[in-house]
């Protein structure tokens, strides 16, 4: 087969065809190419993000507004998204941050450019280019197949393999050990391992993890599930069903106490109060972990304490049951 040329002409068509092509491209997107720094979040990743319980309502608007989503917000998608925990912070960035889609008509526009240059470029050749190597997984890619991992193909172990790859790529981002430390107290009951990735998640600007339910009526005879979040200066719980949330500093934190409840539900539940003194204001906050095991509720004192309070304080407290 004989190789087809350009002439000089031809070559310069083409030439000013490509680059008006790669023009309207970066026209229409440069703007957001200078604001975004990673590969955009799929909504099939945000779901399982959502659904996974393991970040925080911010942690997840910081990587859409940071990445942006490969997808516009559509009352279908919003439904989905609400389903899965959406709470209304993450809608509006989700809402704000489409990235690379134009308005139609631009869009319209620019597929036309390409498709020219597509048509132009059509020559045929004599040799097949070389399969390109696919991409190396990136720090969030590795977040994602963890979180797969874990909540649809149920495996800790290959979650902490990604999660391990995760810290190893980046030593100084808390989300990956926020994860471990998640799975290794859930997915592999290993309270001693957890501790440890929590404690480097908090070190770095992160936060432990633990799954509770919450009193709604001060005898847990109604309770909803959700997520309790304890970072370095911040207490933060948020409920799955997205209606009990509350926020406070850790400073805010009087103390802490085991609890017992008469109720037959919950004789074996280790209960916990969290009291909170603002001023002259006081409250108070009654949470059972999920697994129901007094280890879990003095871990929660633990990063309690070694956040803000007095350590002695907060544990002698857990040996009086009232």
């Amino acid at each position: 087969m004989s190789r087809q040329s350009f002439t000089v002409p031809q070559a310069r068509s083409f030439f000013i065809q490509a680059t008006t092509a790669l023009l309207l491209i970066l026209i229409f997107s440069g703007h957001l190419l200078a604001q975004y720094k990673g590969a955009p979040v799929k909504k099939a990743r945000l779901i399982q993000a959502l659904r996974s319980r393991q970040l925080q309502t911010r942690d997840i608007v910081t990587i859409i507004n940071r990445n942006g989503v490969d997808f516009r917000l559509t009352p279908e998608t919003k439904k989905s998204l609400v389903a899965a925990g959406a709470r209304p912070e993450v809608i509006n960035a989700v809402a704000n941050n489409p990235r690379l889609l134009p308005p139609q008509n631009e869009t319209s526009a620019a597929a036309a450019a390409a498709a020219k240059v597509r048509k132009n470029n059509s020559v045929r050749r004599t040799t097949r280019p070389a399969a390109s190597a696919p991409p190396a997984a990136n720090y969030d890619d590795l977040l994602e197949q963890a979180i797969f991992s874990y909540k649809e193909q149920r495996n800790p172990k290959g979650a902490i393999r990604f999660l391990e790859s995760a810290v190893k790529m980046n030593p100084d981002d808390p989300a990956a050990y926020q994860m471990l430390g998640f799975v290794y107290l859930y997915g592999l009951n290993d309270p001693a391992g957890a501790e440890k990735s929590m404690r480097r998640s908090v070190a770095n600007g992160g936060s432990a993890v633990f799954r509770v339910f919450h009193d709604d009526n001060g005898k847990f005879t109604d309770r909803c599930a959700g997520s309790l979040f304890i970072s370095g200066d911040t207490l933060r719980f948020e409920s799955d069903d997205n209606i009990h949330t509350f926020e406070t500093t850790i400073v805010n934190v009087d103390k802490i106490k085991l609890d017992t409840e008469t109720t037959r539900v919950w004789k074996k539940h280790s209960v916990f109060k969290i009291f909170l003194k603002i001023g002259n204001d006081k409250a108070k906050f009654r949470f059972a972990p999920v697994t129901g095991l007094r280890g879990e509720s003095e871990m929660v004192a633990r990063f309690l304490a070694s956040s803000a309070l007095d350590v002695n304080s907060v544990v002698s407290s857990l040996i009086s049951i009232d």
